[in-house]
């Protein structure tokens, strides 16, 4: 195996965001295909859910399990592909179905995805079309005392996946190697809440060239092409720089966390290493 974009020894908050950057930096290209791909099959669980929430709107909560699922599933090959990616072996989009192809990644996914329709459906974040979340809701130190809960619970089971998929871990080995966050390797608790706070610095130093140059083209469309061209050029710009930022910070988040995860495998099982 060529190991070209991994750390040695045991990796530390910067060697595994180094090497996420390197992901980024060197795979962009071939992996924003697949990127797409996985987002359009995680929007056929939302229409899915859409559908039956239209055909029995009183089973909306028991419709958000299957939902939850499939994004777990689809999560898992994800996981699987960008590590294949980052261990510089061959890869295919097909691999975005690894885990859907295989029972075990089927069942380590029900709990999370049962814990997440119950914890939607207790405390009432369920947002609908029409039926938007009050603003007072976030004023509460209660909610905000569950989400943060919510966090840590979907930081564990995130850990677990890419236990599974990409160090080779059972199902029963990946939950037990993850709980390590809550004890002996601590340390790794934190590192998602890191990665979002590089990701909502990265998104305010992007959105300001951007906003500048959609500002400075909707003056000079105005005067050059009629409204309706012009929002629909200003639109796409909009979508297109969005989707470039979330391909990005996807790629690189993901591989982060794929060398961080290292930390919590227990080497003395052979399988203990990236793509066994």
């Amino acid at each position: 195996m060529h190991d070209a974009l991994l750390p040695p020894g045991q990796p530390t908050y910067r060697s595994a965001m180094t090497s996420g950057w390197r992901l980024l930096r060197q795979r962009f290209k071939p992996l924003s295909g697949a990127i797409l791909i996985y987002f359009m099959l995680l929007l056929i669980g939302f229409i899915t859910l859409g559908i039956l929430n239209a055909i029995s709107p009183a089973n909306t909560d028991l419709w958000r399990f299957p939902m939850y699922l499939w994004t777990y599933v689809l999560n898992i090959g994800l996981y699987r592909l960008l590590a294949t990616a980052l261990a510089d072996r061959t890869w295919s989009v097909g691999d975005l179905l690894w885990g859907a192809q295989r029972v075990e990644a089927w069942t380590l996914s029900m709990l999370p995805a049962a814990l997440g329709a119950i914890f939607v459906a207790v405390t009432g974040f369920a947002a609908t079309p029409g039926h938007p979340l009050p603003p007072s809701t976030f004023t509460r130190p209660d909610v905000w005392l569950e989400i943060f809960a919510w966090m840590l619970v979907g930081f564990f089971f995130q850990y677990a996946f890419m236990l599974f998929a990409v160090y080779g871990a059972s199902p029963q080995a990946a939950l037990r190697d993850a709980s390590r966050i809550f004890g002996s390797r601590l340390v790794w608790l934190f590192f998602p809440f890191v990665l979002t706070l590089f990701v909502l610095l990265a998104s305010v130093i992007y959105a300001i060239p951007v906003g500048l140059i959609v500002g400075a083209l909707s003056v000079l469309s105005k005067s050059l092409l009629s409204s309706l061209i012009a929002r629909i050029i200003l639109v796409a710009l909009v979508v297109f720089s969005m989707a470039l930022l979330t391909i990005a910070l996807v790629i690189w988040m993901s591989g982060s966390l794929l060398i961080a995860t290292g930390a919590l495998v227990d080497h003395a099982r052979p399988e203990g290493r990236l793509i066994p």
